[in-house]
């Protein structure tokens, strides 16, 4: 998992870092909802600790459609 400091490092000077790194983690959820299988569930779950709601919330649907 990338954090503040990794992430501003890898996009520094980047039109993508205008997106907080937190957004990227909450997109990050969606995908592994969609495509991603049971190996991704103990990304998920640690995002389900995540100190934004909106992220802990979308991990928890992940979980939910990765365990049917």
């Amino acid at each position: 998992m990338m954090g503040p400091a990794e992430y501003a490092a890898a996009f520094k000077g980047s039109a993508i870092k205008r997106a907080k790194l937190w957004m990227m983690q909450r997109n990050a959820c969606v995908v592994l909802g969609n495509i991603g299988t049971e190996e991704d569930l103990a990304v998920l779950e640690a995002m389900g600790q995540h100190e934004q709601e909106i992220v802990r919330e979308h991990a928890a649907w992940a979980v939910r459609l990765l365990r049917g």
